[in-house]
Order: structure tokens, then sequence, then C-alpha cells
């Protein structure tokens, strides 16, 4: 489900696509690896057949098996973690009616206070605030720059 609009704005709602799919996809890599981590212990018994025996080549492989989904698994979980970390980056920048747009942005099913304290036309305003404020986040941190 692609959310993105055309425009200047387009990185934007890219990004926020990607962090909606890291959301998403994190919390099943944690079952996963949670998973993998409970089949890997079954296969870290002490073996008593004899060296060289096809019993432990087995063995062995099996344990490879597991200990390489563990290692992808922790790799893909960095990489979303990096998002929620672009996220909270980006929260500490903006005032309490930009986290709350961007957070019905992340979430659409989120309801932004309908008893007029943010009309729509303030929301499209603070969604242009959103996007010069990460675009400002992002040139820094291409720049190594640093607050």
């Amino acid at each position: 489900m692609n959310h993105s609009k055309p425009g200047l704005n387009e990185p934007f709602y890219k990004w926020l696509d990607e962090v909606r799919r890291a959301i998403r996809k994190e919390k099943v890599l944690k079952e996963k690896l949670t998973y993998y981590n409970v089949k890997l212990i079954g296969y870290k018994g002490v073996v008593y057949d004899r060296i060289g025996s096809a019993g432990t080549a087995g063995h062995e492989k099996d344990l490879y098996y597991w200990m390489d989904r563990i290692h992808a698994a922790e790799i893909e979980l960095t990489a979303h973690e990096r998002k929620r970390l672009e996220i909270i980056t980006l929260e500490t920048e903006l005032t309490e009616d930009e986290k709350q747009v961007l957070e019905s942005l992340i979430d659409p099913s989120l309801q932004i206070d309908t008893q007029g304290d943010i009309s729509r036309s303030y929301r499209y305003q603070l969604i242009n605030q959103l996007v010069m404020k990460w675009n400002n986040l992002k040139s820094i941190s291409k720049t190594g720059l640093t607050k």
C-alpha cells in the first residue's frame, strides 16, 4: 500500500511509507528471532556420536542454519530500529501539534482531535512544517553535523 504523493513532498511520504513498513515488520522480526533462538537452544545440546560420524555433521549443519537465521534477523531488526530512531530524532524538533499530525500520518487509524483544535488548513501547514524540519534533519545528518 503506497501512500506516496507526487510533488515536492514525495521523499517525505516515501520515508513515511518506510517507517510504517519498519514498524510493521519489527513486530514480526522480534517473534521470528524468539522462535529462532528457541530452535537454536534445541540444537546446542551435547552430541555423543563419534566425531566425524554422519549424525554429528548433520547436527552442525542445523546449528549453523539457525545461527545464520538469527544473524540475518538481527541485521534486519537493527535496520528497522534505525527508522524508529529517525522518528525519535524528528520528534525532538517538533511542537505538540506537529507530533500529533506526524503520529496520524504514520498511523492513519489515529484520529486528530476533531473539536476544532486543528483545522484542515492548519493541518496542511503543520505537514509542510514537518517536511521542512525533516529535510533540515536529513541535510544535517548527510553533512555529519550534529547539534
